[in-house]
């Protein structure tokens, strides 16, 4: 493969993957059929769980192999810098049709995205983009006539990365039963922005069309507040209502701001950048980067072979 700043990493996955098997493969020996299960499955569920969250990498990594690379065959740089140019300007005008996003093995951001045909309104042409659709260094890279043309064309995608690389920070995940606590679990564990976008809707959504979400509730906390200190009927209770209200209204300000962040979220078709690779479950992993500074791929440390049936 090209060389990438993620493979190391994938590298330690694919060996905590083999040291999780063999240790399955030990218990298992040492508890023949027939015999009481209980401590054998207590004993084998970390090793079966490591295989459950990152044995996808196993296939993603197999399915790179024995595609030839045509993803942009046929396009001239002229032509590249033509779409390019129309894909930019589309984008500037929110014409631009994002449909799909993925990384390849060397970690290219590529996107798929719909424009309308410059000389037929009532047809499109899929392009594909590499780079951050946002930055100067986008470039079209293939012009297809229809989506299934474009996505066969396409590398195989790989794992999108995770939030926390090394584990969720020490006191980020507040205890489990409360709504918002179960949302900020999902937002850690989101890969895609559509994710985010539908866990922001939770916190957002007011009746009538759908339950109250978390920031109605407190709109309707602090009024039902402001009411109670009113109903005082003192100076000092009409000075605390008046604050309550304006906190109120405050939030109401939150929810449709946040509603149009979460509406962005899910146009933007994005992923997590395979380099935030999860660190392995069972073996040594590489220390976190001191705040600041770029991780630096390195080899991943030598372990005995794996236990073999």
């Amino acid at each position: 493969m090209t060389p990438a700043r993620h493979h190391a990493r994938w590298h330690l996955l694919v060996t905590d993957l083999a040291y999780a098997a063999g240790q399955a493969a030990l218990i298992l020996d040492e508890h023949p059929i027939g015999q009481d299960t209980t401590d054998r499955d207590a004993r084998l569920w970390p090793y079966m769980r490591t295989w459950g969250e990152h044995d996808v990498l196993l296939r993603d990594l197999a399915q790179q192999f024995g595609r030839l690379p045509g993803l942009g065959a046929g396009l001239t740089q002229d032509e590249q810098s033509l779409w390019t140019h129309r894909a930019r300007s589309a984008h500037s005008h929110n014409l631009l049709q994002l449909q799909e996003s993925r990384y390849d093995a060397a970690g290219r951001q590529l996107t798929l995205a719909a424009i309308l045909h410059p000389d037929d309104d009532d047809s499109l042409v899929f392009l594909v983009l590499a780079g951050d659709i946002d930055s100067p260094e986008m470039r079209v890279i293939g012009r297809y006539d229809t989506d299934d043309a474009a996505i066969r064309d396409l590398p195989p995608a790989v794992p999108p990365g995770v939030l926390f690389p090394y584990g969720p920070l020490q006191g980020i995940l507040p205890p489990p039963g409360v709504p918002l606590a179960q949302l900020t679990r999902d937002v850690i564990d989101a890969q895609h922005s559509a994710s985010v976008a539908e866990a922001i809707s939770y916190v957002t959504d007011q009746p009538p069309h759908a339950p109250a979400g978390h920031i109605a509730q407190l709109t309707e906390f602090l009024d039902t507040c402001a009411k109670w200190a009113a109903a005082l009927d003192t100076r000092a209770g009409r000075d605390i209502a008046v604050r309550l209200r304006m906190l109120s209204v405050q939030t109401s300000h939150l929810v449709h701001d946040l509603a149009e962040v979460g509406e962005q979220l899910e146009g933007a078709v994005a992923l997590l950048p395979p380099h935030r690779t999860p660190a392995p479950r069972h073996l040594p992993a590489p220390r976190p980067p001191a705040v600041g500074t770029t991780p630096v791929a390195t080899a991943p440390p030598s372990t005995a072979p794996a236990y073999r049936r």
